[in-house]
């Protein structure tokens, strides 16, 4: 009877096909890392989604677009992106104006923009920090499917396990 793997009948197909499995499982792995690697952009609506909160919570107030005259006002301004203006006494006052998600303009004070500024930095230092345990623990896995793989002997003791590869 024929073989349908290009090997004669002693066994010799089961250990190049493992090795042919781990290199596609590898390459499949490498390729998913390198995209997680690539942040996605994200839509205005979650910038806003991310942004808004913060500046409420560090003092912002929030100015609704309820006239038509408003809301044209925030249209012609740059979306979601914090600026500032010096007022009449000198003191400078920071805006964020947001046509599309809330349809309204935040004012805030430099205290305030202090405080958001804190919580941006607390916000990116957690992300870090969370960006490094998911490393070490996909470190972690490799390391351990590494040991498995290396461990692993069809022949038991002493074999041959893939081309050039002598187990001791």
């Amino acid at each position: 009877m024929p073989s349908m793997f290009p090997f004669d009948q002693s066994g010799r197909a089961l250990p190049v096909l493992l090795l042919a499995c781990v290199a596609i499982a590898c390459s499949s792995v490498a390729s998913d890392v390198h995209q997680m690697d690539q942040p996605a952009q994200a839509t205005p609506d979650q910038k806003a989604a991310q942004i808004e909160p913060m500046l409420s919570a560090a003092g912002f107030v929030m100015l609704p677009a309820d006239t038509p005259k408003r809301e044209q006002q925030i249209a012609s301004l740059p979306p979601l992106e914090i600026s500032y203006y010096v007022g009449r006494t000198g003191k400078l006052h920071y805006w964020m104006a947001d046509p599309q998600y809330c349809k309204c303009m935040y004012l805030g004070s430099e205290q305030a923009y202090q405080r958001y500024e804190q919580m941006q930095l607390q916000q990116n230092w957690a992300q870090k920090e969370n960006e490094t345990a998911r490393n070490e623990a996909q470190a972690e896995q490799e390391e351990e499917m590494d040991a498995q793989i290396e461990g692993f002997n069809p022949y038991g003791g002493t074999g041959w396990v893939g081309p050039g590869f002598y187990y001791p």
